[in-house]
């Protein structure tokens, strides 16, 4: 019988860009992200993040007794999964140190841990990505990082919603504010050249056959990148330089 399904190993030579690994020559295997809410090359494995990009552990073993312990959670949700991937926008908190954790991207597109208040732990940013009429006649909005919601027709895709995070699995995210996209809304670039920026929407040129693009201000100078790469933030949303 063939071979069936992808690898379940992963090369340190050959992560995606998004994973922020330095010393890809010294070993040579890293952990393999699950399939789960983002896709391999946008996102980094939990024990990955915690061992190599934080450093709260050492050696693998050492991250699987933290996740063991229940010390670790993502979006409001304990995770005990070292696969598991974590992507943009995503709240990482170590509950014992009561330290919480972003996930951004660098002006090299990678992925990145900014320290976040506690406060700010319970909220999250997400794009709207699809949005689908159910059976029932509910508009059904898909988000960046897999998530689905109920919302209204009011919002559109590209928009964004800053959602409430649960507090355990029993719970669910809940859509706390709609922040659309749309002339004068602050974004985060979340790829390209001008990855990591935080800029000022001014205006979306659509072109047949093209996808649009998004006319821009980043305080000093006017630019152009594609709509798709923005995603619309709050007053409070910052990166650090």
């Amino acid at each position: 019988m063939g071979k069936r399904g992808g690898s379940v190993h992963l090369k340190r030579l050959a992560v995606p860009k998004a994973m922020p690994i330095e010393d890809k020559k010294e070993k040579k295997w890293v952990i393999r992200p699950l399939p789960g809410p983002h896709p391999i090359s946008q996102c980094i494995p939990l024990g990955v993040l915690l061992r190599d990009v934080l450093k709260v552990a050492q050696s693998a073993r050492e991250v699987k007794k933290i996740l063991n312990n229940r010390l670790v959670s993502v979006d409001g949700i304990i995770r005990t999964e070292i696969k598991f991937p974590i992507g943009l926008m995503d709240v990482v908190s170590l509950l014992p140190e009561d330290k919480h954790y972003r996930i951004v991207v660098d002006w090299k597109g990678r992925l990145q841990p900014i320290e976040i208040k506690k406060d700010e732990a319970s909220l999250k940013i997400a794009k709207v990505t699809n949005k689908t009429i159910t059976k029932g006649g509910k508009i059904l909005l898909t988000l960046h990082d897999g998530k689905n919601i109920f919302g209204d027709n009011h919002i559109a895709v590209g928009d964004s919603i800053l959602l409430q995070l649960p507090n355990g699995k029993k719970e669910k995210a809940k859509m706390k504010e709609h922040l659309p996209r749309k002339s004068g809304s602050r974004c985060f670039i979340s790829s390209g050249k001008h990855a990591g920026k935080i800029v000022l929407l001014k205006d979306l040129v659509k072109k047949a056959g093209k996808k649009t693009e998004a006319i821009v201000s980043d305080g000093k100078n006017d630019f152009i990148t594609v709509a798709d790469y923005l995603i619309v933030v709050d007053d409070k949303f910052g990166v650090k330089a």
